[in-house]
């Protein structure tokens, strides 16, 4: 799990952690997959955001925060759009800076990490303290408290000196490798030389579980929640990101929908074809649809001059959402619709927009933009005639990470 290949061969001088064959110093740069700053206040492209009862997320100074009321049973979450991939062979990192207004009390719990309601490790603390955690398939596998941390446990008399203070913002970092391997939690801390000092506290082991993570490719979440108890419990929220420790060649699959002979008026824009995102993936799995999907192409072919948007989250009118013709269900973690009449543009993001000359065919291969699909929300390409009506064939795609 460290930035260093494992040893073979120790350049003289150097040490155990360097590996090399032909006495070359080798490391394993970090490639980010997605960054995501908390500058620029809360997006729907980015941010999902999830709350019960009097909780909130809101961003007006230039970070998040995430809070509860004073009510018993509030909670709200924060989440990326993107989810993290791993690829076999290569680590992967997580990170996340966090910092918490006061400590919980009674049933109240923070948690904050690389993790979905079904699978992950993250940090956290309640009224007992801080704590690193394993979720496996909806159970909580691995709870260690700082007290039995076996790296450091951060309380001034570890191999850093340094002591654990969430109430002072820091980077909390979760690396992983492969199923039977380890995840290491790690905190990036100013020290007393005013070096930043990457602290590993603690490495999960599996133990006699069958894996660490039934699913690796998660979300980076933030969480709090109140239980029973009653108070404000609040966490400010800044940078997130994923990278890998290595470069990577993903493997994916484009898949499309198509609907022929639509009539496009001059009047108002009309659905053809949209997707969404499954809520479970593989089916009847039971588990959470962590497979990445953004829009990738789409070929228009209409009798007269067209405009077109792509639009996400807008209300449909009349959609059936069902399974992509010609498309076996278990070779795709999406849904399409070809049935829609109307959508509402009050509602949702207008993604892109341009025009279709008639007789014609206007593709479009690689958008200028990287949009990831949140949750089940659905994307939708709109067509409008710009004089008289116009018969419209449309072929749209989505590519997903397999």
């Amino acid at each position: 799990m460290s930035d260093f290949i494992s040893p073979i061969y120790n350049i003289k001088g150097m040490g155990p952690a360097v590996n090399s064959m032909f006495d070359r110093f080798q490391t394993a740069e970090a490639t980010p997959l997605f960054n995501y700053t908390s500058n620029y206040g809360i997006s729907a492209l980015r941010d999902v955001i999830t709350t019960t009862g009097g909780g909130t997320v809101t961003n007006t100074l230039g970070f998040y925060q995430v809070a509860t009321s004073v009510s018993a049973n509030d909670g709200a979450i924060l989440d990326t759009a993107e989810r993290g991939k791993l690829f076999p062979g290569i680590s992967f990192e997580a990170g996340i800076s966090f910092r918490l207004s006061t400590a919980p009390k009674g049933t109240q719990k923070a948690t904050w990490g690389y993790f979905d309601g079904s699978n992950g490790a993250y940090f956290g603390q309640d009224a007992t303290g801080v704590y690193t955690a394993v979720l496996n398939n909806g159970v909580e596998i691995f709870k260690v408290y700082q007290s039995s941390w076996n790296e450091d446990k951060l309380n001034g008399n570890g191999p850093s000196r340094l002591t654990l203070d969430t109430t002072i913002g820091k980077m909390y970092q979760i690396r992983y490798g492969y199923e039977y391997g380890i995840l290491e939690f790690r905190i990036v801390f100013v020290n007393s030389l005013n070096f930043q000092q990457i602290v590993v506290c603690h490495r999960q082991t599996l133990g006699t579980n069958p894996v660490l993570l039934s699913d690796p490719n998660q979300i980076i979440r933030v969480r709090v929640e109140n239980g029973g108890s009653g108070g404000v419990l609040s966490a400010n929220v800044r940078g997130r990101y994923y990278a890998t420790l290595g470069t990577t060649v993903p493997t994916n699959r484009i898949i499309a929908e198509r609907r022929l002979n639509v009539t496009a008026n001059g009047s108002s824009f009309i659905p053809t074809v949209s997707f969404q995102r499954k809520s479970i993936f593989p089916d009847g799995s039971g588990r959470n649809n962590s497979v990445n999907v953004q829009i990738h192409s789409f070929d228009i072919l209409a009798s007269g001059d067209l405009i077109w948007e792509l639009r996400t989250g807008s209300t449909l009118t009349g959609a059936v959402f069902g399974n992509i013709s010609e498309t076996p269900s278990n070779e795709t973690c999406c849904l399409s619709d070809v049935s829609a009449t109307a959508i509402i543009l009050s509602t949702g993001i207008k993604l892109m927009s341009g025009f279709a000359k008639g007789g014609q065919s206007a593709a479009l291969e690689n958008f200028p933009v990287n949009i990831v699909l949140n949750g089940t929300t659905p994307v939708t390409l709109v067509v409008m005639s710009l004089s008289g009506n116009a018969f419209v064939n449309v072929i749209f795609r989505i590519h997903e990470d397999w």
